[in-house]
């Protein structure tokens, strides 16, 4: 991990209302795509959701106030899809011009020469300094000093809450462990559903297993299973006990009947029924959890240990916007200038309004945000950041979500799914590797 990156881990976790930067207006970095020559763009991502996809194309008229000439064709697909649609696309010679990356994916098509190398146009367009300190060199990880994507925003996991079921029991937001595990026992006692889940996809299950790692184990363990360097005995034991931790909850009853039939995309809906005390969820679900009408709050995942010196949460950047490989050059200025429009402070605040966490310096202190937002904001505060485990290797999230079905079924026990874990993980790793 290089240095830039180490310093990310703390300072990304505190980007709040207050941030005051100095990003500049894309108006003053135009470039030469902003002459008369028509120019198409498509463009991809998986953010197909109402509120982001409504954001997303003010962001794009905001760009043709100064690139009237360029055409953005922006066509998401959904999470559940995309992967499998970008490696269609590249695989045929048909990949999109802009494609919104995750790790995963960015391995996925860097690893087939699909992307184009930007370092040079990153250093010459000021673009670190526009950026929280690490958040680009976060983004590029497993490219130490060359860079491929650019993000704009982070993606930290925190537990929503129906604050009207706290409220009727008597509770707080739990600050550890032990405190969590009593809040689920009575919530269950008192008839409400204490966590949802979905099952189909098993996400909050294993952003939970992903947390009590974080709490559990050291950096440099978890730092080695990320990158593909092995899997030490004590992240062995630590991962297995997490499991553990989440069958118990089975057992006791603390999801609903149902989760394994549930997609996760229905969460919020099971939600607003307003018999569900928390769901572990990322700050792009702010706008489905304020739709629900139900008084929510949210807090961050809680720790092992109350006296803990830090606090890790499932944090990282969200993605980065990345560049075929095969563009033209009239076209690559014209969509590096698009990645530039969401460094202008006007196109921050809309995604910062809209529930984003933005990784771009700007101040967001004249923002108008919801209460939740705040409560998200407040929940990170303090917190360090943390990898999506998931995205260690491509194909791993599979196999963990496949591993979590077959203990919901009692085809497995923690220990046996631990097994296949760290087989396919060692297999997945060689393949990464071209091995």
């Amino acid at each position: 991990m290089s240095k830039s990156k180490v310093l990310l881990l703390g300072s990304l976790s505190v980007l709040l209302v207050g941030l005051v930067g100095c990003a500049s207006n894309n108006a003053d970095n135009a470039g030469a795509s902003s002459g008369s020559d028509k120019i198409t763009l498509t463009v991809t991502s998986s953010m197909v959701d109402e509120a982001r996809v409504n954001t997303m194309n003010e962001t794009i008229k905001i760009f043709n106030q100064t690139h009237p000439n360029v055409t953005i064709q922006y066509s998401p697909s959904p999470w559940s899809e995309y992967a499998q649609n970008l490696k269609l696309a590249f695989n045929s010679g048909a990949g999109q011009d802009i494609v919104y990356l995750d790790d995963t994916m960015q391995q996925m098509l860097q690893k087939n020469n699909y992307l184009m190398d930007i370092t040079d146009d990153v250093k010459s367009r000021g673009w670190i300094d526009k950026e929280v300190e690490g958040a680009i060199d976060f983004q590029n990880a497993r490219t130490p000093g060359k860079y491929y994507s650019i993000p704009y925003m982070a993606a930290p996991i925190v537990v929503y809450y129906n604050k009207d079921i706290f409220s009727k029991l008597n509770l707080t937001p739990p600050k550890t462990i032990d405190e969590f595990n009593s809040i689920l026992a009575k919530v269950k006692e008192a008839g409400y559903v204490p966590m949802e889940n979905g099952g189909m996809s098993n996400m909050p299950k294993m952003w939970s297993v992903f947390h009590m790692l974080y709490n559990q184990t050291s950096a440099d363990d978890i730092k080695k299973f990320y990158f593909q360097q092995g899997i030490t005995p004590e992240f062995e034991k630590t991962f297995t006990a997490a499991l553990n931790q989440v069958k118990e909850w089975e057992n006791n009853g603390y999801y609903r009947k149902e989760d394994a039939s549930i997609d996760g995309s229905a969460v919020p809906t099971y939600y607003a029924k307003g018999q569900s005390a928390m769901v572990l969820g990322g700050n792009w679900d702010i706008p489905n959890y304020e739709g629900t009408n139900i008084p929510t709050g949210a807090f961050a995942f809680p720790q092992q240990d109350a006296n803990s010196q830090s606090h890790t949460i499932v944090n990282a950047t969200d993605g980065g916007w990345a560049l075929n490989a095969e563009l033209s050059a009239e076209k690559k200025q014209a969509a590096l200038d698009f990645i530039e429009t969401f460094m202008n402070p006007e196109v921050v605040k809309l995604w910062y309004e809209g529930g984003s966490t933005p990784t771009i310096k700007a101040d967001m202190s004249g923002a108008q945000v919801s209460d939740l937002k705040k409560e998200v904001d407040q929940a990170i505060q303090g917190t360090q950041m943390g990898f999506y485990l998931d995205n260690a290797v491509p194909g791993l999230y599979d196999i963990l979500n496949k591993q979590m079905q077959m203990m919901s079924f009692q085809k497995n026990t923690p220990e046996k799914a631990w097994d296949e874990i760290k087989q396919e993980y060692d297999k997945l790793s060689a393949i990464a590797k071209g091995q």
